[in-house]
């Protein structure tokens, strides 16, 4: 297990990476706009029996979800964090200044003791980034009030099985970073004081060849190895090479998991 110190450094050399990408990301992520987009409509089932408080987002990014929920919840009172800077500031800069949002920076993994203070917490494709996504997702059920929803999306350990025949075929090194199992969350998570919920989904994109899906996760901040693990660049050309032979444009499958926590009154 990784001590905290670690934990901590490696969360912030992940927002580093996300920040220098910022206004890639704003532009070219459209997976993560389209997720937000469900994260939001299964929402609308809990709207009315939230309790009083504020609402709290993790992992804002450039304010995809951000401005949703603020639509959403006209009234709300929200405290929208990222563990980067960079993207707090272009989100902030992106939805213009309001009372009833409140911008900081939120390092998950380094919460400590945290205490019940919200009605809801939302957070759409951050877990993976966790150090630990269900130890992360249970300190964010502890900042829950009574009756608090914690609804969150992530991409799952489903993803990308392209890239994985790919390599395994060419007997490459698979350097995707790891990505949570949906069923592991949920048993550690049911442990606590959360009903818990989970739908899971495919979403496919194309690209013009395997170099520009390689290109695309660099370019929108995901491509830190957390494992510090890389190809050189003789095995990533020809991981390329052999999948554009095997099929062009090439299509990327991102499996992601939609999960709501109700914490018990």
């Amino acid at each position: 297990m990784r001590s905290m110190q670690t934990q901590v450094s490696l969360s912030k050399n992940v927002a580093r990476e996300f920040g220098r990408s910022a206004k890639h990301y704003h532009q070219k992520a459209e997976i993560q706009k389209k997720v937000a987009e469900g994260l939001v409509a299964s929402l609308l089932p809990w709207k009315d029996i939230l309790p009083q408080g504020p609402i709290l987002e993790v992992g804002c990014g450039t304010g995809f979800l951000t401005g949703m929920m603020v639509d959403q919840f006209p009234d709300g009172e929200f405290v929208i964090t990222d563990a980067s800077d960079e993207m707090v500031n272009f989100a902030k800069k992106e939805l213009g200044e309001s009372e009833k949002c409140s911008f900081e920076v939120l390092n998950v993994d380094a919460i400590e003791n945290p205490q019940p203070t919200y009605a809801c917490i939302i957070s759409n494709f951050a877990a993976q980034w966790f150090s630990d996504p269900a130890i992360g997702l249970e300190k964010l059920g502890q900042l829950l009030l009574p009756g608090g929803l914690l609804l969150v999306s992530f991409p799952g350990n489903q993803s990308f099985p392209e890239w994985y025949q790919n390599c395994l075929k060419l007997g490459l090194p698979y350097t995707a970073n790891p990505l949570p199992d949906v069923e592991e969350v949920v048993i550690k998570l049911s442990v606590g004081p959360f009903q818990i919920d989970y739908y899971e989904n495919d979403l496919h994109q194309k690209f013009d060849d395997a170099f520009e899906f390689f290109k695309h996760i660099k370019q929108i901040g995901a491509g830190y190895s957390v494992s510090g693990k890389s190809l050189t660049g003789k095995q990533l050309k020809l991981l390329v090479n052999h999948w554009n032979e095997k099929e062009s444009p090439v299509s990327v499958k991102w499996h992601i998991v939609y999960l709501a926590a109700k914490k018990d009154l």
